[in-house]
């Protein structure tokens, strides 16, 4: 994320205050030194009280651990000199308080240890040798600067914990944004996938529709037709011929009871399962019981069948077999459904008539195009000396 690699080192309210209180410091030890004591002793401290000051406030572009670790070096060899060169004072305590403090602060942890190990060894030195001090003076100023060391680590450790709980905070919280964005997509990706479910399901029902009513117009409508047209001549027959009159009495008698015996039929489809190759069987079954003709069903298919291609495979069926009893004036039907490496294959054969060329009326047009939708295809063509054959192919899918 951008914001976490933003610049740790701009200076926030406690840095702010704590620098103050260093320049005051600072400020009040170099008037005290100058106004004490001769301007050219003076002076050595107060260059080491401005250099101090300079890095205290130098500008934040510039506070690099390297930056700084150079700068406090420098001034740290300059107060080891003034030292050597005109005693232990005050000046010389406050400068290494605020190095080691400052170095602390800002360089890395490792640095900063050593800085003040060496800071602390050098100091305790020229205490020991140079103005001969005692082992608990020594203590007690190792102690300082160990106490000032800790101090500041401490510090600097705390606030960095503060800072990366921060940038964890925000971290977690720009990845809860997103999780709430993700979820809302998704909602609205669900919800879309319920109405096209909708749709698809009101699609379906409605071809069904379709179907029956075609199949309800094309025979049992056409049924009717005939049987009102010969109802209405029956009278004037009566009256004019009674022998044609009865022939045509036993023709509307006839083509009434076909009329009932396709309704039966739809409304059996219509509450037929057809789940799987027993429900292609059935449909065959059911089919040469009502039309008297000789149907073979013959399945060499191990591999099941997802359900969508199923309903192709039994439409089709139905179909093919609906226009041999009403155009092929055939006596045998003949079933075989296969499958070969990457597609399954339904043959429907009879014996009956068949026109060559084979023109598709809207049955064998319906099926053609639904095996197109399904992603296969349909072939007609008709079998010396006598018959139909349709050859529908679908590609296999995994159930």
């Amino acid at each position: 994320m951008k914001n976490s690699k933003a610049n740790p080192k701009i200076p926030g309210a406690a840095t702010r205050v704590r620098s103050l209180l260093f320049t005051l410091l600072l400020a009040f030890s170099m008037v005290q030194n100058l106004s004490r004591a001769p301007l050219h002793e003076a002076l050595p401290g107060a260059a080491l009280m401005i250099g101090c000051l300079s890095l205290l406030w130098m500008p934040v572009r510039f506070k690099r651990p390297w930056i700084i670790l150079a700068a406090a070096s420098i001034i740290w060899v300059g107060t080891m000199s003034f030292w050597l060169a005109e005693g232990l004072n005050a000046t010389i305590y406050i400068v290494l308080i605020f190095l080691t403090g400052w170095v602390t602060s800002w360089v890395p942890s490792a640095h900063s240890a050593i800085f003040t190990a060496a800071t602390c060894v050098a100091s305790l030195f020229l205490l020991f040798y140079v103005s001969g001090q005692g082992p608990e003076s020594l203590f007690t100023h190792g102690m300082g600067l160990a106490g000032i060391y800790l101090l500041m680590w401490g510090s600097k450790v705390r606030k960095d914990a503060r800072r990366m709980e921060q940038r964890h905070l925000k971290e977690l919280t720009e990845a809860h944004q997103q999780l709430e964005q993700a979820y809302a997509q998704l909602h609205e990706a669900h919800l879309e996938l319920e109405e096209a479910a909708e749709r698809s399901l009101r699609y379906a029902v409605l071809e069904e529709r379709s179907r029956i009513a075609a199949d309800i117009h094309d025979s049992i409508g056409h049924g009717l037709t005939s049987v009102i047209v010969q109802l209405q001549a029956l009278p004037y027959m009566i009256r004019a011929a009674p022998d044609e009159a009865r022939s045509a009495l036993q023709s509307v008698t006839e083509i009434a009871r076909g009329c009932l015996q396709d309704v039966r039929a739809v409304v059996h489809e219509m509450g037929l399962s057809h789940t799987g190759m027993t429900g292609l069987k059935k449909l065959a079954d059911n089919f040469a019981e009502r039309s008297g003709l000789e149907v073979d069903f013959a399945a060499d298919l191990h591999e099941q069948i997802p359900p969508e291609q199923i309903d192709v495979l039994y439409r089709i069926l139905q179909e093919g077999l609906t226009n041999i009893l009403r155009h092929a004036e055939a006596t045998a039907a003949e079933i075989r459904l296969s499958g070969e490496r990457d597609r399954i294959i339904m043959t429907i054969r009879d014996n009956g008539r068949a026109e060559s060329p084979v023109k598709p009326g809207f049955g064998l047009s319906a099926m053609k195009a639904r095996c197109e939708k399904a992603g296969g295809s349909l072939a007609i063509r008709t079998i010396h000396p006598h018959g139909l054959e349709l050859v529908a192919q679908l590609p296999k899918k995994k159930g």
